[in-house]
């Protein structure tokens, strides 16, 4: 018995034999790795966009002199360390820390999970977030330098090259932008099915952590919105590149459109960023305080509602854009709605630590 038992473990023992260190790291499936790909991507992300910062500050608070570790800043390069300091901080910091990393990291712990239902598809959704990072910063390095024109990218000034003077690091931004979000789309649908689906026996939809539903409903609302703005960007792309006339008047085009577009996702993609970090808040107030969460399903609720009013608010950013004076007053009045829903988990909060076993 002993003899034929020998080549088994032998077989056993070959096939569970060590990783090398570029599959273990680069090439992972393993949620946890992943998290940490995206964490430490979006780190370094952080921090040239804070070098960004610091530059363009620095040149408007002492206008005409060298910047330390920079150099004399031009204003096309001002303008594109504020364009590019706005798309980084919102697209390559807040969102692969706050969604990607954490998701990956805490929804299959979270729910007893060996790990996301599509791993391959979680290894694909980083390396295109990758590609992306290196078409964006790859913009600094052509003729003409990274893009100008704001980080919303409004047309007029987006879409003519002669305009923004960046005419190949505009569309470098463009393909950047839309890069990041299919990487994004991908990671949703592991988020989503993983956490509906990949449950530990007996654990309910009312069981499952408040932390993983904010991040599972953040993903489904970016997934909800993005669609318009990724069609945007093609058009965009083809405005700068062959000469459509999407969003441009003198060839029947209307460049409010792209800000309907844009901030029909840029609304829910502020609750997109802020839903995670309110969640691990209200784990962190739970864990510390000693208590369960005051009004689980209240909070759930909650936040379902403030997703469905999230795409109902997007054109207070248009004001002064033109729009028609009387939608401005409907939008007026869903964006004071929305902070009802947001107030009200703040004093659930506040009650969760009320009574609760704190010490320092």
């Amino acid at each position: 018995m002993a003899e034929h038992a020998s080549p088994d473990h032998a077989h056993a023992h070959e096939a569970h034999h060590e990783e090398g260190w570029l599959k273990k790291y680069l090439w992972a499936t393993d949620h946890k790795i992943i998290c940490f790909q995206y964490m430490f991507t979006g780190i370094f992300m952080g921090l040239i966009g804070g070098f960004f910062a610091y530059v363009f500050r620095m040149q408007t608070a002492f206008p005409g002199t060298d910047v330390p570790f920079y150099g004399l800043v031009s204003a096309a390069e001002y303008n594109g360390l504020i364009t590019s300091h706005g798309t980084i901080m919102i697209f390559w910091v807040a969102m692969p820390v706050l969604v990607a990393a954490f998701g990956n990291y805490l929804i299959p712990l979270m729910i007893g999970a060996d790990d996301m239902v599509f791993p391959k598809i979680n290894r694909l959704s980083y390396q295109i977030f990758f590609l992306s990072t290196v078409v964006l910063l790859s913009s600094f390095f052509v003729e003409g330098g990274p893009f100008g024109g704001a980080w919303t990218a409004y047309p007029p000034l987006s879409a003519v090259g002669a305009y923004n003077n960046t005419p190949l690091g505009s569309s470098l931004w463009v393909l950047a932008v839309a890069l990041e979000f299919v990487a994004f789309l991908l990671g949703g649908i592991n988020f989503i099915t993983t956490a509906m689906n990949s449950r530990a026996p007996g654990m309910k939809l009312y069981d499952i952590p408040i932390v993983v539903w904010f991040i599972v409903i953040a993903s489904m609302l970016f997934m909800a919105s993005v669609g318009p703005l990724i069609a945007g960007a093609v058009m965009l792309f083809m405005d700068q590149n062959i000469g459509t006339g999407f969003f441009d008047p003198a060839r029947g085009g209307d460049p409010v459109l792209w800000q309907h577009l844009f901030w029909f996702f840029g609304h829910p993609e502020v609750y997109v960023v802020l839903l995670p970090a309110i969640g691990i808040t209200a784990e962190i107030i739970t864990v510390f305080s000693r208590k369960k969460l005051f009004g689980y399903k209240t909070v759930l609720n909650t936040v379902i509602a403030t997703g469905v009013l999230s795409f109902t608010v997007w054109a207070h950013h248009q004001f002064i854009a033109g729009i028609d004076p009387r939608m401005a007053h409907i939008f007026t009045i869903t964006t004071l709605l929305i902070s009802v829903p947001i107030a009200e988990m703040m004093f659930v909060f506040i009650a969760t630590l009320y009574g609760g076993s704190i010490t320092l």
